[in-house]
């Protein structure tokens, strides 16, 4: 926008003659002010239309049109579009294959052509390597049998890779995100468990980035579950009670804050990758201790046992496979640079007068901050931006406040954690802010969020509870004018009473069962299975839901879904009220409002019901379900319907015979998932 402004264009006398009466607002400002917002619409348009030229850079609308120059359907998306030109070029190549399957999933692909993994007669003036079936098993490379990378040829089937005239590509149906400097959880004789919220988390190969035009070449390029044929396929491997990886071991190598598999701090000093050890770390009896300058990580628990020369206080920087966008390891919130009021919590800075090392000192400080500027009043806050917004700059796990009940002078206040950060609140949050509306985004949360009575709004954005804990957002009944919504939340089981507004949820799993992920011979963890909505005294809540998942039973006064699976089945109290479309809504024949195009079999079959697994309550697209293709726009239905999984996956698939050589067959498969 210009920095000129209407009322430069006025003659000096007419632009400031005073007011009349005096110390009111002129109505010629109230104009010039209407004319300027105007303007800055006009100025806005102008430059879309020229970034509308650019694919990179132009709005959804003018995607189709951009996509029909390049002679692509209307439903290709935006990287599909970009990439078009650059992969009709190389059709017919392996990389060319890889790039179309990533470009149109998400995913990571590996071609394998069929000629190369079959045995077949060869001439003897072919050229080597020679195509036999025999395998040198003093090699690392025996490891690798019956993984996507095995070295050895196979006969010929007649489907599926092993066939001399197939072209294949290989998926994994999963991507991996990074929690950097995570502090690790303490359960006892200096073991530490990494995950922020103290459940088990297997560990995964960070694959390496990959340029356009170049091939998945090794296990070093896939986004494979860490385990011990892993390490010894990779590198050398000294064998005994707790394994040790050869000085020139690939995942020992990278930086401290991008590692293959793990880099440790213990007291903001980093631990060398050889001090590193791989066995057991059980959460029962103490295992024997390890040498003073040894760490024991335990890659199918993601845990960790500290020798003595350490000191304490673990930060773990790993990955773990997601499915989607939710929760705080999703989270990608910017800073807001119109907040009015910006109070840091950083634990590792030295205290000022907008930094704080607590989040009961931000909220101390900023509402102090807020009172002390007689210019922050309340009637200038505007809807969609914080007046006060508090910075968690941290990874730590931090202490839950005190409960915060009061008054506030500004109405709109932001708890946020900045993106690549993923601060961890310690215990219950309550909240009870009078008049106030509070958004909390990409945390990990311990303990309960409790809601108090005074509340206007409450906006949850990327936020992961513990539903294995038995964790719930609890709703005081007597908040009869709050406005609860939640987006791309991982939420444990929902307690409210009837109010004037509904609860609103967009992408999210409200998790009931609270299964969570156990080691080998662990016994499961979790309790009792609960309703996943319900009342918290009286009568339950209105609900509003789009894509959302329900794992446990909903109890609703009224149900407005769309695209949602209500796995344990819903019920309402006002049937005659609200509609079900493109829903599951379960087998039992429990009252529920208008249905339309709303399936009650067969059952979703999920690839994990187990709270932190990759494909955590997401519809298991090896399947033919009818549930993959049931949604509003002919997606899946659920809390993933905004990846938009099983749309890409069949956008492949009817498209890939375009980038195989003729006479070839082309297939399309998906590494099997590395937690159930």
């Amino acid at each position: 926008m210009s920095a000129v402004r209407a009322a430069d264009w006025l003659p000096g006398a007419l632009r400031d003659a005073p007011a009349e009466p005096p110390a009111q607002p002129r109505l010629l400002d109230a104009l010039l002010s209407a004319i300027d917002r105007q303007r800055a619409l006009l100025e806005d348009d102008i430059d879309q239309v020229y970034e509308d030229f650019f694919i990179e850079s132009c709005a959804e609308w003018a995607i189709p049109y951009i996509a029909a120059l390049v002679g692509l359907p209307a439903d290709a998306g935006r990287a599909e579009v970009a990439s078009a030109v650059a992969l009709r070029r190389r059709k017919g190549t392996p990389a060319a294959l890889e790039d179309l399957a990533e470009v149109l999933t998400g995913w990571t692909a590996l071609a394998v052509e069929g000629w190369q993994v079959t045995l077949w007669a060869q001439r003897l003036g072919h050229p080597p390597p020679p195509r036999a079936a025999a395998v040198d098993l003093r090699s690392r490379a025996r490891h690798r049998l019956g993984t996507p990378f095995e070295p050895a040829r196979r006969c010929v089937t007649p489907s599926g890779r092993w066939n001399p005239r197939t072209a294949t590509a290989l998926l994994w149906p999963w991507q991996l995100r990074t929690l950097r400097a995570a502090q690790a959880t303490a359960i006892g004789d200096r073991r530490y468990t990494l995950h922020p919220l103290g459940v088990d988390a297997p560990l995964y190969v960070r694959p390496r980035p990959r340029a356009l035009a170049t091939r998945t070449a090794s296990q070093l390029d896939a986004p494979l579950r860490a385990g011990y044929r892993v390490l010894e396929s990779l590198g050398d491997v000294e064998y005994g009670d707790r394994w040790r990886l050869g000085p020139e071991h690939p995942l020992l190598a990278g930086a401290p804050d991008a590692p293959p598999l793990i880099s440790l701090t213990a007291g903001n000093a980093p631990v060398p990758p050889e001090a590193l050890r791989f066995g057991s770390v059980p959460g029962g009896a103490a295992p024997p201790a390890p040498a003073a300058d040894e760490v024991v990580v335990d890659l199918a628990r993601g845990r960790v046992h500290v020798g003595d020369g350490f000191a304490a206080g673990i930060r773990a920087t790993f990955h773990r496979p997601v499915s989607g966008r939710l929760g705080a390891l999703a989270g990608d919130a910017p800073a807001d640079v119109g907040a009015r009021v910006v109070v840091t919590v950083d634990r590792d800075a030295t205290p000022s007068a907008f930094v704080v090392t607590t989040i009961e000192a931000a909220i101390d400080r900023a509402e102090q901050l807020c009172q002390d500027d007689p210019e922050l009043r309340p009637e200038d806050s505007l809807p969609g931006r914080p007046d006060v917004e508090i910075r968690l700059a941290t990874s730590d796990r931090l202490p839950p406040p005190a409960p915060v009940a009061f008054a506030p002078k500004l109405p709109r206040w932001r708890i946020v954690a900045p993106a690549l950060l993923t601060p961890t609140i310690g215990g219950t949050l309550a909240l009870d802010l009078e008049g106030a509306c509070v958004t909390l985004e990409g945390v990990y949360l311990r303990g309960d969020l409790e809601l108090g009575a005074g509340l206007a709004g409450v906006e949850l954005v990327n936020l992961t509870m513990n539903p294995v804990a038995g964790r719930a957002v609890l709703v005081s009944p007597d908040a009869w004018g709050l406005a609860l919504g939640a987006r791309r939340c991982l939420l444990g089981p929902v307690r409210a009473d009837l109010a004037a507004l509904p609860i609103r949820l967009t992408d999210c799993v409200v998790d009931g069962h609270g299964l969570g992920l156990a080691g080998c011979g662990d016994p499961v963890p979790g309790g009792a299975a609960t309703a996943a909505i319900d009342a918290r005294e009286r009568f339950a809540p209105g609900l509003v839901a789009d894509g959302v998942t329900f794992a446990g039973p909903v109890s609703a006064e009224t149900a407005q879904a769309v695209d949602c699976v209500f796995v344990d089945g819903v019920e309402v109290v006002r049937g005659g009220e609200g509609c079900l479309r493109h829903c599951y809504v379960g087998p039992e024949p429990l009252p529920r409002p208008t249905t339309y195009r709303c399936l009650t079999e067969p059952v979703p079959r999920f690839v994990s019901e187990r709270f932190e697994a990759g494909g955590y309550y997401a519809l298991d697209l090896e399947t033919d379900q009818p549930l993959l293709t049931a949604a509003s726009d002919g997606g899946e239905v659920g809390a993933y319907h905004h990846a938009r999984r099983a749309a890409g996956l069949n956008r492949l698939r009817r498209r890939i015979h375009e980038f195989v050589p003729l006479g070839l067959r082309a297939e399309v498969e998906m590494a099997p998932w590395e937690e159930r």
